[in-house]
């Protein structure tokens, strides 16, 4: 085989495995879902583990999330993407994340996701309260 069709056949190969990556994370961005996040402050008993310590980074999770309670143990990767209110500043970072586990159902919460407050405090400021996140199950 001559040289020349053999860079041809290298750069095919390089072309395929960069655009197979791009779909990937196309994926993987594709399949999160956008809701709103809010922030507890009580350690009270959960749904899912009553008074066990899970550790900081815990949530709560919507009805529309808790899945007959199928969502205990459930991580998800939670990314603040934006302002829920007039708050300024609200996302500590836009490309950072935190990633969760599902200890509770909350039932009366103003978002789907309702994270401990060192989990919110990662990624949003907690004077905002509520933001705007992208979150996916990991």
């Amino acid at each position: 085989m001559d040289p020349s069709h053999q860079v041809s056949n290298l750069l095919i190969t390089i072309a395929t495995i960069i655009a197979s990556l791009s779909m990937l994370c196309f994926t993987n961005v594709a399949d999160a879902a956008q809701g709103k996040a809010v922030f507890h402050n009580a350690l009270t008993p959960s749904a899912c583990y009553q008074y066990q310590n899970r550790g900081d980074m815990i949530t709560g999770v919507s009805d529309k999330l808790w899945d007959n309670g199928n969502a205990c143990g459930r991580r998800y990767r939670v990314r603040c993407i934006g302002a829920a209110n007039l708050a300024p500043r609200s996302c500590r970072t836009t490309s950072g994340a935190v990633i969760v586990t599902v200890v509770d159902l909350c039932r009366n919460c103003d978002g789907d996701i309702n994270l401990s407050r060192a989990a919110f405090n990662r990624i949003a400021d907690v004077d905002a309260g509520i933001v705007r996140v992208q979150y996916d199950a990991i």
